[in-house]
């Protein structure tokens, strides 16, 4: 299916999904395609602010996240075949993807890898090969200003 072949671009999307979309254009999308999904919701108790997150999980391939209807994040997982620009993918060997993309830095709290780029990527220790690749909004890499949610207004 083609949702799940095209280019993963880094503050934007992909060709079916993009951050201008609100939550009910992605269910309308997906229920118009008939593409199987899944809603999940983290209430995200205790966190100030308290703002629920709903995600998309399409095929348990790409997860969509939201919060106030407004997407921010798309994780893209095993299964997925799109490429990111710089020609990255998922299952390439990690240590390829490192010599693609030099600003990729290991995060140790995370236990992930994040490009200046505009995107982070997770391996997996046993295979040794990309496991998911995650776009965001901007916003996301500033803690301060994404956690007022005023981008979501």
């Amino acid at each position: 299916m083609k949702i799940f072949e095209s280019s993963i671009v880094p503050y934007s999307g992909n060709s079916f999904l993009s951050f201008d979309m609100l939550y009910d254009d992605v269910k309308r999308f997906l229920k118009d395609n008939k593409i199987q999904y899944q809603v999940d919701v983290l209430p995200n108790k205790g966190c100030t602010p308290e703002v629920p997150w709903t995600i998309i999980r399409v095929q348990k391939i790409i997860s969509i996240y939201f919060a106030y209807n407004k997407m921010f994040k798309i994780e893209f997982d095993e299964g997925y075949t799109g490429k990111l620009k710089n020609g990255i993918y998922i299952g390439m060997p990690i240590e390829e993807a490192l010599s693609i993309d030099p600003t990729l830095a290991y995060n140790e709290e995370e236990e992930d890898y994040g490009s200046e780029e505009g995107y982070w990527m997770e391996d997996n220790l046993e295979t040794e090969k990309v496991m998911s690749i995650t776009i965001f909004i901007k916003e996301l890499l500033d803690d301060d200003l994404f956690f007022t949610y005023e981008w979501a207004k």
